[in-house]
């Protein structure tokens, strides 16, 4: 009976002995991950540290697109509104100022040749746009946009003006076209009326062309001028 009630006492007090001194290991509680994108370090801080959390900065880079200003913090993990538990971790890279290229001069530079200066400076070729010029070899570049020694970040794009050669048509009669009729017949074929002199033929009818510069079937680049001579 002795050993029992010693037995007893015994087990009450080692369960009074855990419960008052030995507390038993309780899960760390998790809180909100706050944003800290788009501030600085010490800021990001002020945030992370009341809650049990640990700021990490993995480092510098370049952030991409302008909405993350050089000195401030971005690409955070975990993202806001996470749960992470006490004594977790922030990682987060502080931005640096892009690096800006100029466009380079590429008037007159071949299309694939002046493409591929734009891909070894760091930048991208846009949009080709054709246009006739009457200075630059059709397949060069006449200009870009935006144009040569302006300053773009890594990756941008630069669009390319080029030269192509101008269609050429057959210029058509227009002996004894009215003026108007003239004028239709020369649009038509993307030419345009150019001057217009008087002349005399007694045998044409009054307002008729009688003489055309350059003459029918002549070649000549689209938009070019038709000088007419008109019958008084």
């Amino acid at each position: 009976m002795t050993s029992l009630l010693v037995s007893i006492l015994g087990t009450a007090a080692t369960f009074v002995v855990m419960q008052t001194y030995v507390m038993p290991a309780k899960a760390p509680m998790p809180v909100d991950v706050p944003q800290v994108s788009g501030l600085t370090a010490e800021q990001g801080r002020a945030l992370t540290e009341p809650l049990g959390l640990m700021l990490v900065i993995d480092g510098e880079k370049a952030a991409d697109g302008d909405r993350v200003a050089a000195g401030l913090l971005f690409d955070q993990k975990p993202l806001r509104g996470s749960r992470v538990v006490r004594g977790g971790e922030i990682h987060a890279y502080i931005a640096t100022a892009p690096t800006l290229i100029a466009v380079p001069q590429l008037a007159g530079v071949p299309l694939l040749q002046a493409q591929q200066k734009l891909v070894g400076d760091g930048l991208r070729a846009g949009n080709v746009t054709e246009v006739v010029s009457p200075t630059v070899p059709p397949g060069a570049v006449i200009l870009t946009v935006p144009a040569a020694g302006e300053k773009l970040k890594k990756g941008d794009a630069v669009e390319l003006q080029v030269s192509k050669a101008s269609e050429q048509v057959a210029v058509p009669s227009v002996r004894g076209k009215s003026l108007g009729g003239a004028k239709a017949a020369l649009e038509a074929l993307g030419l345009v009326l150019g001057d217009v002199r008087k002349g005399s033929d007694d045998n044409a009818a009054d307002g008729a062309v009688l003489r055309q510069t350059p003459a029918a079937a002549t070649m000549v680049a689209k938009g070019q001028k038709v000088d007419v001579v008109v019958n008084d």
